[in-house]
């Protein structure tokens, strides 16, 4: 490995501890040391614009949006409290309805922090009546929700697919978000089971101290501002619908761009409804999209001066794949549990995944294994999911539930890797 690209590496690091150190978005930090780098290495704009990830900005922003328009037309708040209207009194389903409405939500394209905070706040309310089921459905619906994320439709899923792309290699997508599914499902069916004698606490207590005779269907979910607390809004809901199924059968089945299809019809929404559009762009999560834009960015410069290739090369030297699977595997979720995006990490480890395992017959397997823990552990207190979890408990109960859920994070980043790793690890 020559200077620069020791020092590429260096950057990389340099801006992994200051994003946690400092809390900066790494995506920023990668920017920055994109041009240390293109100085360094005598790159050209081209060269440094050339990896700029394009189709997922588009997408980013298309799909926020149209799951912006179906928040604000009062359709995801009818959708989620019909289905809680539905369960009643049958406690042992909570968790599972969450969970399925997190991945339905994810799987459509909807990024994972917008199906998450919708649904924390509408868990601790119905846990003023239900306090045994309080935990384990924030736990279901953060991991539901995180998990569905590597479907191709999300910008998780995404990510994957650029680096194929990029890589010149073919996968099955659907297959990654299936075995990624199956896996939560099994951590959510596990983690019922050994909480069923845990009494959750106070939960509902949150900052915005809400009474304590508040029901559950009654209280409105997380409220952006004062257009989306008006409730359904018969038309606009009926639409937003409407565009979210010809979104998917155009997506899935005309196969035709994310991003672009999503961006065409919030345009369509906004030229019939007239919603303010300051006030819907606020539904874009922009700290994820520099984030990403920037890491995936300064990871092509480490491309075009060939970091990747040697590290391809020393990866290919340790002579043992099935060595490599579970050293990744546990590298990623463990990553994830120091850097609060799932999305940020699998941008820095797909590239090196499809450059070890880009020709082996696996490769689907490998990036299950790889991507599918570490989508686990979003529950971890230090993370946005884990915060909120824990900012909807009585005070009171706040550092034991941070506890609780720093072991729940930590217990399945020992676990889950290897028991993922196992199948590919046969296969390679």
């Amino acid at each position: 490995m020559d200077p620069v690209q020791t020092l590429s590496l260096a950057l990389l690091a340099l801006a992994l501890i200051l994003a946690i150190w400092r809390r900066i978005n790494i995506g920023l930090l990668a920017l920055a040391a994109t041009f240390v780098l293109a100085l360094t290495a005598h790159l050209t704009a081209e060269d440094v614009y050339e990896a700029f990830p394009g189709s997922i900005f588009v997408l980013l922003v298309g799909v926020s949006l149209l799951f912006g328009h179906l928040e604000r037309s009062g359709a995801l708040t009818w959708f989620v409290d019909r289905v809680y209207r539905l369960i009643g009194e049958r406690t042992h389903l909570i968790p599972w309805a969450g969970f399925l409405i997190g991945a339905v939500l994810s799987s459509l394209g909807a990024f994972a922090t917008a199906p998450i905070t919708l649904l924390v706040p509408t868990i601790a309310h119905l846990s003023r009546r239900f306090p045994r089921s309080f935990l384990i459905s924030e736990l279901a619906v953060v991991i539901g929700a995180n998990s569905a994320g590597l479907s191709p439709l999300n910008p998780a899923g995404a990510v994957i697919r650029k680096v194929a792309d990029q890589h010149h290699i073919s996968y099955q997508p659907w297959l990654i978000w299936a075995l990624s599914l199956a896996m939560a499902a099994a951590v959510v069916l596990v983690l019922q089971i050994g909480l069923a004698r845990f009494r959750g606490p106070a939960a509902g207590q949150n900052p915005q101290d809400i009474a304590a005779d508040a029901q559950p269907y009654t209280r409105p979910l997380v409220i952006v501002d004062e257009d989306a607390a008006r409730g359904l809004r018969p038309a606009y809901a009926i639409t937003a619908a409407a565009s979210l199924l010809v979104f998917v059968l155009f997506v899935v089945f005309a196969k035709t761009d994310v991003g672009l299809t999503a961006v065409a019809l919030v345009i369509v929404l906004q030229l019939l409804f007239r919603p303010e559009e300051k006030k819907l762009l606020r539904s874009v999560p922009w700290p994820s999209v520099l984030l990403l834009c920037g890491l995936l960015t300064y990871l092509g410069a480490l491309q075009s001066i060939g970091t990747m290739d040697t590290i391809q090369a020393g990866l290919e030297s340790t002579g043992s794949q099935v060595l490599l699977v579970f050293l990744l595997a546990y590298m990623t979720a463990a990553l994830c549990n120091i850097e609060s995006s799932t999305l940020g990490v699998l941008g820095l480890v797909m590239p090196l995944v499809f450059s070890a395992f880009g020709e082996n017959p696996a490769l689907t397997w490998v990036l299950a294994a790889v991507a599918a823990p570490a989508t686990l552990t979003v529950m971890n207190p230090i993370h946005v999911a884990g915060t909120l979890i824990i900012s909807y408990t009585d005070e009171r109960d706040q550092q034991a539930l941070f506890r609780r859920l720093l072991a729940l994070s930590l217990g399945i980043t020992c676990v889950a890797p290897g028991l993922a790793a196992i199948v590919p690890a046969l296969l390679v």
